[in-house]
């Protein structure tokens, strides 16, 4: 009995530190890819996407101007995780991001500008063992952080 015991608990201590180990993989593909979508880096975002995910991709690359790339190259979008949601299976979190200094979107003709701070929900599946951003749409901010 105390060996089926001993066993119990280190199938569960695997499972925890694996379950872990996804959360951490899973928060850091989401930061890398917001680092590299929101300074408008969208090869490298491509290949942390899904495949499905593409056509957002061209579709905001295809909005974005040289006055966007210009105002990144000043001061660039940094990006950080503050908090997952693992949802009710294995393959899939949430992960919010904070970033600052995005470029704002803007309709045709007017100066593009930065915002200071806003969040992000971001969605991170696991395909063939490996995590990935699934875009469902263009990253829209939740909130701006009154911060």
């Amino acid at each position: 009995m105390k060996k089926f015991q001993i066993l119990l608990l280190a199938l569960s201590l695997t499972a925890c530190n694996m379950i872990q180990n996804d959360d951490e993989q899973a928060t850091a593909i989401a930061v890398e890819w917001g680092e590299a979508f929101f300074n408008c880096d969208y090869h490298t975002a491509e290949a942390l996407c899904t495949p499905e995910s593409r056509r957002w991709l061209q579709f905001a690359a295809s909005n974005t101007t040289q006055q966007d790339l210009d105002l990144l190259k000043q001061q660039a979008a940094e990006v950080e995780a503050t908090d997952f949601f693992p949802e009710a299976n294995d393959t899939l979190r949430v992960v919010e991001l904070v970033v600052r200094n995005s470029v704002k979107p803007t309709v045709a003709g007017e100066e593009p500008s930065q915002i200071e701070k806003a969040l992000f929900q971001t969605t991170v599946v696991k395909r063939n063992g490996s995590w990935q951003v699934r875009m469902a749409g263009l990253p829209q901010s939740g909130r701006q952080s009154r911060d």
